[in-house]
């Protein structure tokens, strides 16, 4: 019980850097941030003995790091697709629930080759919420779930308000 408490203690942490990531503009400073709530939840993904949570949150902070040093290409987009899926099935311990990192952790990698506008990339993180957030009650993260939750629901306020500020900037009535 003391592992739980202490995993949803630091998964808090996580989804605090996740809301401020959600919330920037400049996609460098959305993947910096999501560095540094990765590497957080890798320590929280050892507390509930999850590691296939730990195998793909490694991965993608370092396609994280590459993505923010501008290094990420077509080539790298596809081996740590594979890699996430290989690495992630490999070591996957908690049957068809491990299975939601390593999906949501893919579609985040394929999009982040190809999206470019930070709308985009917001839609993507959007995506990778949901999953994760699933995921996160499923092994008893309950902080983490319910954070992803709220973090959704901001996620979608905040592309609402871009697309609102994007049709008045071009004179388009309101949806």
């Amino acid at each position: 019980m003391n592992r739980i408490l202490l995993g949803n203690l630091i998964s808090f942490l996580a989804s605090l850097m996740l809301t401020a990531g959600c919330l920037m503009k400049d996609p460098k400073k959305v993947y910096a941030m999501q560095v540094a709530e990765n590497l957080t939840l890798v320590v929280s993904s050892v507390c509930f003995g999850s590691w296939s949570g730990i195998t793909t949150l490694l991965i993608s902070t370092v396609r994280n790091v590459l993505l923010v040093k501008g290094h990420f290409d077509k080539k790298r987009m596809y081996l740590f697709s594979v890699l996430v899926t290989v690495c992630g099935l490999a070591v996957n311990n908690k049957g068809w629930i491990g299975l939601l990192p390593v999906l949501a952790t893919v579609i985040l990698t394929v999009c982040n080759y190809y999206a470019r506008a930070i709308l985009a990339i917001k839609w993507s993180l959007f995506v990778n919420i949901v999953l994760w957030a699933v995921y996160f009650f499923a092994i008893r993260d309950v902080v983490s779930g319910i954070t992803q939750v709220v973090i959704a629901v901001v996620t979608l306020v905040s592309i609402c308000r871009m697309r609102l500020a994007k049709n008045q900037a071009e004179g388009m009535p309101e949806k």
